[in-house]
This record gives structure tokens, sequence and C-alpha cells, in this order.
């Protein structure tokens, strides 16, 4: 099912045109804007678009989040196998190519995300998310001793009726699309 479900929602992300995504993605920023005002000021962990992907990089130059800190993901290895880690981020830092070519910050300076913004591929209203099946945020999720709030980020169309989500599975907290927010209630989460 999660194969069928990744390739529909991709093909669906790949005929998109620059200004589609463009207009999606501010609809997906103006949401996150708000439900992140409801957080106090703290460390989010982003994400630098690709394949299509929502962008919303943007966000951190709305002066409603001004005191928040950014981080961007680092794919890194582990004595316990390859995990995410978070460099902080600002607004015209230079960047490198990172693996799979996603921009990561040059200079790392390594910060732990009280709310992390998780791309997803497809997602289930329960808080499952679809991502590209190489179990990167699961993994890190599940190792880290504080977990952080987690909000998927996600296209409306890629909405799965069918819950595909597995016992590995790491259940987001949010969900944020072009048309809601959907808060997980907490009996999804155990």
């Amino acid at each position: 099912m999660k194969k069928s479900l990744r390739q529909s929602a991709l093909a669906y992300r790949n005929q998109l045109q620059p200004d589609e995504i463009n207009g999606l993605s501010q609809q997906i920023s103006a949401s996150l804007i708000t439900l992140l005002q409801t957080f106090k000021p703290c460390t989010v962990g982003l994400f630098h678009p690709t394949r299509g992907e929502p962008s919303v990089l943007n966000i951190t130059n709305n002066l409603a989040l001004a005191g928040f800190q950014w981080a961007l993901p680092v794919c890194c290895g582990s004595p316990t196998g390859p995990v995410l880690k978070f460099a902080s981020f600002a607004a015209g830092d230079e960047l490198e190519a990172g693996r799979y070519n996603i921009p990561v910050p040059k200079n790392k300076t390594w910060v732990q995300p009280l709310v992390l913004l998780v791309p997803c591929v497809a997602f289930h209203r329960s808080g499952a998310r679809l991502g590209y099946g190489a179990g990167w945020y699961d993994r890190t999720l599940s190792r880290m001793p504080n977990k952080p709030v987690t909000v998927g980020v996600a296209y409306a169309f890629t909405e799965s009726t069918d819950n595909f989500s597995e016992q590995h599975d790491e259940i987001l907290d949010f969900l944020v699309t072009e048309r809601e927010v959907i808060a997980i209630p907490p009996s999804q989460l155990s």
C-alpha cells in the first residue's frame, strides 16, 4: 500500500508547476506562522524543499516569529545507524550540498529543535506520515530522548483515506496543508 501511495503522491507533485508550488507553499506557510505563534519562541527544525516539496523557508523572515531560532536537517552517520542532526540556520547563511544534494548549512552548529517541521509525501489524519521510504525522520525521532513537537507539512491532495501507519512509524502531533491545520488527538499519539 505504501509503495503505490508514494508513487501517486509523487506523481501529483511532479505535475505541479513552479507557480502552483509557490502559491500552495504561501498558503501552507501562513498556516505554519499561525500555528508556531501558539508556542513560545524556540528552535524550529525546518527542511529545505526538494522534489516538489512545499517551500516554507520564508517563515524565517516573518516578524511574528522574530524570537524563534531555526535549524536545517543534516544526514549523518552514527554508531547506531544513519540519523538526522540539526544545524542552526538563518536566512542568508551559506549553504552547501548535503546528502541527496539537499542544501545544508556550511558552518554547522548543532542544536535540538523543540518543534520539527517534517515534509510528507503523503499523510493520514491519524498523524501517519509517508516519506520517501528511507526512514530518516522515523529513525531520528525514535532515538531522540526529548521528542520535539512534530508538524507534518503536506499538500492536501496527498491525504490518504487509508491509515497506512506501521508499528515503527512515528506519529505526528500536527499536520499542515494549504487547506487546514490538523491537531492529532493525544489518544492517537500513544
